[in-house]
């Protein structure tokens, strides 16, 4: 790969460099000492791409290829994650150069999206990230759960039912905004955990032949005394109303022993509409950032509102990723975009605002107000029906 700022990056040349990427990852990210060979195996070594000067490696990040749901279609995406640079080699452009070179290598594979969790936000804002969804955390009193139907059948979940769970997710995530579509190295963190991480208890709710909810847990010691112990939820998914109230049934049960019952969930989680109380409180918040890789192929790949049959011509400025800058015109029918080169470039957007745009993070009236975009109301008011859809949330963290 190219070399820019006496940066060469490029897969580890051999482990002495798997070695050295994850020392300075665990240093700079804070990461407990694990054990470094199976962390490394079950990420993919071929995932991996470092940054070398003269003195050896000084940093690298992982990136995972996945999807995520927009519009009911899963488009291809890039997870970046464990991002980090050698105490001694940073502010030095490094980390803007990975994410750079990675960027390009996701365009040249045909991955039009690219999304991370920030440690801190301005060293993603330089290569085109920008806030455009949500990962929120509830917690709710095990004893406000007021919610008693054990109609529905719940058992644990044995291997042979990973594929109706994941069926169930999946028909559960494409009807969200920005909901991973998970490869196999996420399904592997949910039904195997690494050895350092906490035991977890999976169980499936069945009803006519089909996983109709699932979830997968954690049970975190606390105040023995008290019996101030926490049941912490690894996966949630529901279908239906009747389900929730079985899985919230189930979490009541564990009251006598749990004080808490925390999890992952949307915006506006329908999960506690099936309370008399608002109980909860919600007790992290992270926004992800997202980046368009291609804006031609990221407008064409994710799904419409059916009712937005409209074209919206935007000028997108895109100070790093040069084939992203300039006029486009999306034309929307049937639920479907195709886009092409030209137009009049009525909207002017930053491809930072145009991810949060994307997803419907923002609207293009909260854009204009933050200095993403302009143009004029009419045009803004195609946009908004064009990029209408749910709050954008993701119950995952990588």
């Amino acid at each position: 790969m190219g070399k820019k700022l006496n940066v060469d990056i490029g897969l580890p040349a051999d482990d002495s460099e798997v070695q050295a990427f994850t020392r300075i990852v665990s240093q700079a990210l804070f990461f407990p000492a694990v054990d470094l060979d199976v962390w490394i195996k079950r990420e993919g070594p071929e995932n991996i791409r470092v940054a070398r000067r003269k003195d050896g490696v000084v940093g690298g990040l992982i990136v995972q290829r996945m999807g995520q749901w927009f519009g009911g279609r899963s488009v291809p995406m890039g997870a970046v994650r464990a991002v980090g640079v050698a105490p001694e080699h940073r502010a030095t452009g490094v980390a803007s150069q990975l994410l750079t070179t990675a960027l390009e290598e996701m365009r040249r594979d045909g991955v039009p999206l690219s999304a991370l969790f920030p440690a801190t936000q301005p060293v993603y804002r330089r290569p085109g990230y920008e806030q455009a969804g949500v990962r929120l955390t509830y917690r709710l009193p095990a004893s406000a759960i007021d919610v008693r139907d054990r109609t529905l059948h719940l058992r644990p979940i044995e291997p042979a039912d990973r594929d109706a769970v994941r069926r169930a997710y999946s028909e559960r995530a494409r009807r969200t905004s920005g909901n991973l579509d998970r490869n196999e190295w996420y399904w592997q963190r949910i039904f195997d955990p690494p050895p350092w991480g906490s035991q977890t208890y999976g169980y499936q709710i069945e009803h006519e032949g089909r996983a109709e909810a699932y979830t997968v847990f954690a049970q975190k010691a606390g105040d023995k005394l008290h019996n101030a112990h926490h049941v912490e939820l690894v996966d949630l998914v529901t279908l239906t109303a009747e389900a929730g109230r079985r899985l919230l049934t189930f979490f009541a049960d564990h009251r006598s022993m749990a004080k808490t019952v925390t999890w992952s969930g949307a915006p506006a989680e329908p999960m506690l509409y099936l309370l008399a109380e608002q109980a909860s409180n919600i007790v992290h918040r992270l926004d992800w950032m997202l980046r368009i890789v291609d804006v031609r192929c990221a407008l064409e790949a994710r799904g419409y509102p059916p009712a937005a049959n409209t074209d919206v011509h935007v000028e997108v400025v895109d100070d790093v990723l040069r084939h992203n800058h300039g006029r486009f015109v999306l034309e929307v029918s049937d639920s479907q975009g195709r886009v092409r080169e030209g137009g009049g470039g009525n909207v002017r957007i930053d491809v930072r605002g145009l991810a949060a745009l994307y997803t419907g993070h923002l609207s293009p009236a909260d854009l204009k107000l933050a200095g993403y975009l302009d143009g004029p109301d009419e045009d803004l008011a195609k946009a908004a029906l064009v990029f209408a859809g749910p709050a954008p949330w993701m119950p995952d963290i990588f």
